[in-house]
């Protein structure tokens, strides 16, 4: 009764501070209306299982492995979103992360028109299709090694979106920082990009058979990393190198790839979308490239470091294929040109199993450019899974990948009289996933 009391207290201290009354309606267990006004308390988590087979865990081949059956929470999310008036929105969400500390995710002010919004805050509102997408609705547990070396994200700073029956246009202007970077002087100015998105979709039809669908995007960036920035000197008395880094992150969060390149001052950065959906079958696809610029010239002191001495351009891929043997189409919006959750046609328990799908990726992330230094490599990987809704806000998904890291580099010494290892890296990742 005390914990429910103080539940209580703390909702309604909540609904309190955006406007509403006691006499708001209830639209559910976690949302309150009051005319124009809404308060609505959301929530995610993603519970994994992950069993991870590496063959070396460092470029030397020298440190033990994770190898073996760890579970973990991969996301915990706690937030509220609502609006003020009919215009007027907000969205703040929390990720609680691993290490026990919390840091912001979602953390935004909305003006919506009719067909057009502005954002400020921190947000990913102009990204490209796969980070657009949130984590909940994506096939596979982790997104691509194209999108998480490209450094896209949900970032502080303001931009605009507009839209029409079958396409979107968006601009912004952000920090590169995340909303959780200390602010302090030694931190220089600030590390900045632009960036634009456009989308379109030429053939878009639903019935009630499912969606006929073809999605074209376009998205770029141009990131500068800031004067100073905290920039951590390549070595004593040297000068300062930029700290724009490009690391495709492992498909299992428990096993290392060791494949990052870098050390640029600012790059550019292009992708291209396509994807396509006929009632149960769906493919989708992203192309891009990066040009890093590097403005120290090729020094002794750079391969010392291991850090890129030159201009050097990296680029990458992946193409999925999904089938739902249950007949769920993927759920596409137009307005912002990105993929939502699915709901079971006929939910278990209900007469049905729910949602089942199947699904497949290949990618490719090259970064065997010269000027990228001793630790230049490409990372590819396959990745088979299966995922069951079933219930609308409840998912379990099951995937098994298999990365290889090969190294142009094998001979140079990285200290110790040890060189660089290629890695394959396998693993079955298990999730368990709620949302509300």
């Amino acid at each position: 009764m005390k914990k429910q009391t103080l539940a209580t207290a703390a909702l309604a201290a909540l609904t309190s501070a955006v406007g509403l009354t006691a006499g708001a309606g209830v639209a559910g267990a976690q949302q309150w209306t009051d005319g124009d006004k809404r308060f609505h308390v959301s929530g995610r988590v993603q519970y994994d299982v992950a069993d991870t087979n590496a063959d070396f865990c460092n470029q030397a081949g020298t440190a033990v492995c994770d190898s073996g059956v760890r579970s973990y929470m991969r996301r915990a999310f706690l937030g509220v979103d609502g609006r003020f008036s009919e215009h007027w929105r907000y969205n703040a969400k929390f990720d609680f992360s691993i290490g026990g500390s919390v840091n912001i995710d979602d953390f935004y002010l909305e003006y919506a028109g009719q067909d057009y919004s502005f954002i400020i805050g921190n947000n990913n509102a102009i990204s490209p299709l796969e980070d657009r997408d949130s984590s909940l609705n994506i096939p596979f547990n982790e997104r691509s090694f194209l999108i998480s070396a490209s450094g896209v994200g949900k970032r502080p700073g303001v931009a605009f979106i507009t839209n029409g029956g079958n396409w979107s246009w968006g601009a912004s202007l952000e920090s590169n920082d995340s909303a959780s970077t200390s602010n302090t002087a030694a931190n220089g100015t600030q590390s900045w990009f632009v960036a634009s998105r456009f989308t379109w979709a030429p053939i878009y039809e639903r019935t009630p058979e499912g969606t006929t669908l073809l999605h074209l995007g376009l998205f770029a960036r141009y990131r500068d990393n800031g004067s100073g920035n905290g920039n951590i000197l390549a070595g004593t008395g040297a000068s300062p190198y930029g700290l724009l880094t490009y690391t495709p992150n492992p498909l299992s969060p428990k096993s290392n790839n060791n494949a990052t390149v870098g050390g640029a001052d600012s790059d550019t950065f292009w992708d291209g979308e396509i994807a396509f959906q006929w009632n149960a079958f769906g493919a989708e696809a992203e192309y891009g490239q990066l040009d890093a610029h590097d403005f120290y010239s090729a020094t002794a002191l750079a391969a010392a470091n291991n850090l890129q001495s030159g201009n050097a351009t990296a680029t990458g891929y992946y193409l999925n294929l999904f089938w739902s043997p249950t007949g769920e189409s993927r759920n596409y919006s137009a307005s912002d040109g990105s993929f939502g959750a699915i709901t079971p046609t006929t939910p278990f328990g209900a007469g049905g199993i729910g949602h089942v799908m199947l699904s497949a990726r290949y990618e490719d992330f090259d970064a065997t450019d010269s000027n990228f230094g001793i630790n230049r490599n490409e990372a590819t990987a396959w990745t088979v899974g299966a995922t069951w809704v079933p219930v609308a806000h409840v998912k379990f998904q099951a995937n098994y990948s298999d990365t290889q890291i090969n190294y142009v580099d094998h001979t140079t010494d990285l200290g110790g009289g040890t060189h660089n290892h290629d890695n394959d890296i396998r693993a079955l990742t298990m999730r368990t996933q709620f949302d509300w």
